[in-house]
Formats: C-alpha cells, sequence, structure tokens
C-alpha cells in the first residue's frame, strides 16, 4: 500500500516537473521572440534614421550645387541640372542617394490666376488653359480646372462656370472646405476639383504629370525661365491681345537652340529662332526670362534595408541659397 502511494506521488511529482520544464521553455521561447522582435525593431529603426540622413545630406548637397553655380542665366547644361541624369550614387559605406532638382521657374506659377485685389487674372488664365490644352486635355476638362483652381484661391465664394465652391466639395464622400486663399504646398493642388492627386504626380494615361508644369514657387513676377521651361510652357505665353503665338513649332525651335548652346539673355531669342522677329519679342518680352531663384529637389536616401525620402524648394538669392520649404517621408 506504501509503495504504491510512493509510487502514486513519484508520479504525480515527474509530471508536474515536466509541466514546469514545459512552462519554462514556453517563457524562454516568449522571451527570445520578444528580444528579437526588439532586435528588428530597433534595427528597422535604426536603418531609417541613417535613411533620413542620407536624404537630408542630398538637400545640402542641391544647395551647395546652387550656391556653387553661375546666377546670370540658369539652364540644363547647370551643374545643378547634373544630378538628374545621374543613377544612385554611394555615400562612403552608408548607403545611397539619388536626387533631381527642377527649375521651378521654367513652370507656371498657379498662384497668380488671382491678383492682389483678389480678382482673376484672366491673362494668366488663358495662359493655363493654354497649357492645359496643349498636354492633351479636353476644352471641358481645361475649363473645369482653370476654374476651379480660381475659385480654390480667390476670397470670394461665388463659382465660377466649371469652378467648385464650398458647396461641391462639402458633398464629396470625405468633405472638407473651399479655404479661398493662395495655395500653400504643392500637394494642396490635388484637392482642387478636376485634377487629384494621380494627375498631379502620376499623369493620366498618355498626359504627364501636372506637378512638371505648374507651381506655387515661381517668379514673383510670372516670368518663366526660357531655358528649362517645357515646350507646353512655352506654348502658353501668348500675350493678352496679342496677334502673335507661340504654337508647337516654335517652341520645339526654342528647345532646338537652348540645346545648341542656353540663352544667356532673352534677346537671344531674336538671333536663334527665325520665328521670332523683333516686334514678336517686344510682345512676349515681359513674360520671359533666363535666371531662376527657386528650385525643387526630391532626394531619395536609401540602403539596403530601408529608404527615406525628402522634399524641398530652395530659393536662392545671389550666391545664396537656402531651404524655405521641407518635407521628410
Amino acid at each position: 500500500m506504501n509503495w504504491r502511494i510512493r509510487h502514486e506521488e513519484s508520479g504525480v511529482a515527474l509530471l508536474m516537473v515536466l509541466v514546469a520544464v514545459l512552462l519554462m521553455t514556453v517563457v524562454v521561447m516568449d522571451t527570445r521572440a520578444g528580444v528579437d522582435l526588439f532586435e528588428n525593431i530597433a534595427v528597422s529603426s535604426a536603418d531609417e534614421l541613417q535613411t533620413s540622413y542620407l536624404a537630408r545630406s542630398g538637400l545640402s548637397l542641391g544647395i551647395k550645387a546652387l550656391e556653387e553655380d553661375e546666377v546670370s542665366y540658369d539652364s540644363f547644361n547647370d551643374d545643378w541640372a547634373a544630378a538628374n541624369k545621374m543613377g544612385a550614387v554611394p555615400v562612403s559605406n552608408l548607403g545611397w542617394v539619388t536626387a533631381k532638382l527642377q527649375d521651378e521657374e521654367g513652370k507656371l506659377e498657379v498662384n497668380r490666376l488671382v491678383k492682389q485685389d483678389g480678382t482673376p487674372d484672366e491673362a494668366v488664365a488663358d495662359r493655363l488653359w493654354t497649357l492645359l490644352y496643349s498636354l492633351g486635355l479636353t476644352a471641358e476638362r481645361s475649363d473645369e480646372i482653370v476654374d476651379s483652381l480660381i475659385d480654390w484661391i480667390d476670397p470670394d465664394g461665388i463659382k465660377r462656370p466649371d469652378g467648385g465652391e464650398d458647396e461641391y466639395y462639402s458633398s464629396l464622400a470625405n468633405p472638407y472646405s473651399c479655404p479661398n486663399r493662395k495655395i500653400n504646398t504643392i500637394g494642396e493642388i490635388g484637392l482642387v476639383k478636376g485634377i487629384g492627386n494621380a494627375f498631379l504626380f502620376r499623369g493620366e494615361g498618355e498626359i504627364p504629370a501636372l506637378a512638371n508644369y505648374i507651381t506655387i514657387f515661381g517668379d514673383p513676377e510670372g516670368r518663366i525661365n526660357i531655358n528649362t521651361a517645357s515646350v507646353e510652357v512655352l506654348m502658353s505665353l501668348t500675350p493678352e491681345g496679342s496677334e502673335y503665338v507661340i504654337d508647337r513649332d516654335i517652341a520645339e525651335e526654342i528647345l532646338d537652340a537652348r540645346f545648341e548652346a542656353p540663352f544667356e539673355s532673352t534677346s537671344g531669342l531674336k538671333e536663334a529662332v527665325p520665328g521670332i522677329d523683333q516686334f514678336f519679342y517686344n510682345q512676349i518680352q515681359p513674360l520671359i526670362d533666363v535666371a531662376s531663384s527657386h528650385f525643387s529637389i526630391d532626394v531619395i536616401g536609401e540602403t539596403e534595408r530601408a529608404s527615406s525620402r525628402a522634399y524641398g524648394i530652395l530659393k536662392r538669392t545671389g550666391q545664396v541659397a537656402k531651404l524655405v520649404y521641407y518635407r521628410g517621408f
């Protein structure tokens, strides 16, 4: 009897030991899994921090390139534009940096659609319409975007024929208000009726991204740099009430001429472009320039395990360039 009790007690004790060992194993495994997870998070955070600093270093390089550049005129032959032709650049043994610089003054400034007194600038509206239509949009879609941008910026709540005010934006699935003020960021343009983020940043079908052609960081006087403007932006430079039109043929002649040698002054158009005589030049001269002060820079910093992006607007005054807008991704 006593032997049987001791035998049963031994069996229970063994079972308890086995259960205890099993529980300890589970605890150790859970602890190890927690340690592994913590290590993975720590490594991931370190990688993200490293790529963030790589991207910011690209911004610094962009500033340096602009400050060392000849400021009397800007073109795609300048050192600041060389980054656009390069792939990922290794940075010591830390990772890689890829950068793209764009001249914002080779684009149409959309905040100038509304004058300082709050009324629409119909001449700028006509130029934007021409730009949109030249890109391949229909006349109706071009009307919608021009009117909607003016409604977004002007101070009143009166809807233009093809535009949109609060009544339209409040009816959306995710409603928001029409701010009736100047646009503060490029991304804000994607909120405007008729545009959207897809068209703004990626394009629609064969039509390129709209952000390649319009800006909110253009020349304060609305002038366009003829050394960096696209064919479509050049085609938009038709003076109000002028009988002269920069058609696609003349715009492409400007591109061919600047490919041979950048324009060091706007008057070079008369000698280099057969379609532009003195009278034609006098009409467009107030709308054009060859030097710029606002540039956008888009930088990706990456390692083998992570990547970060930095976007900024650089303003150059003389030989000094400063970051006036920054967004990290």
